[in-house]
């Protein structure tokens, strides 16, 4: 994909500054920008074929190995043409009981990526169980919420306890993303941007509950 760079006088016009590293925590500059396509949720609505311009950063040190990242805006994520926003909602339409190529038509994409984000959302948690303790320890009251975890398919325990994570976290007073944005939103887009952190859909990714020592400090 093509990136368009920019002249030095448009850089300075920019009022605010690119984030750090997230690797080396080097200041960065902008280093031009990327136009891509995306899909995501306004509302009740999926909008598609939206053109974006995502600001390129640069790492100034030589021996950092992120010299130059994207900076993601909202709750876009890492090769992906569909904003998380869409993903969780086509899961949760699917898991409500929805037929998967009807929720793909209303979602703007084909059946075969429902399935593949299903199994996705499942397989971010490693241990469910473990999830509703790192909850569990930040209330003091046991497992949190209304839904039964052991008699809902996996995947919806897993956005069920994210979002109640994400609840808990920010009233514990961490600054996470998107305050009205569902909780696995809210969570990997924190991890993108403190650790870098990629919880990839085509290929193997560290487990979340990796992370959840991390969140909860």
């Amino acid at each position: 994909m093509t990136i368009v760079c920019e002249s030095r006088g448009d850089k300075r016009r920019k009022q605010d500054r690119p984030p750090q590293c997230v690797l080396c925590g080097a200041c960065t500059w902008w280093d031009g920008v990327r136009r891509v396509c995306n899909v995501r949720k306004l509302g009740d609505r999926v909008e598609a074929a939206v053109e974006e311009v995502r600001s390129r950063a640069r790492c100034p040190r030589q021996d950092c190995p992120r010299r130059s990242f994207t900076v993601y805006p909202e709750d876009a994520y890492p090769h992906r043409g569909f904003r998380l926003g869409v993903v969780v909602s086509a899961v949760s339409a699917v898991l409500g009981g929805e037929r998967r190529y009807a929720v793909a038509a209303q979602h703007e994409c084909c059946g075969d990526s429902v399935r593949r984000w299903v199994r996705w959302t499942d397989s971010l948690v490693g241990d469910v169980n473990e999830l509703g303790r790192a909850c569990s320890k930040l209330t003091g009251d046991g497992l949190p919420g209304a839904v039964p975890i052991e008699r809902v398919p996996r995947a919806c325990g897993v956005l069920h306890l994210l979002d109640r994570l994400a609840e808990l976290l920010a009233g514990r007073g961490l600054e996470l993303p998107e305050p009205q944005a569902p909780g696995l939103v809210r969570l990997l887009t924190y991890l993108l941007q403190r650790s870098g952190e990629v919880f990839w859909l085509t290929k193997s990714s560290p487990p979340l509950r990796a992370q959840l020592a991390v969140i909860c400090v």
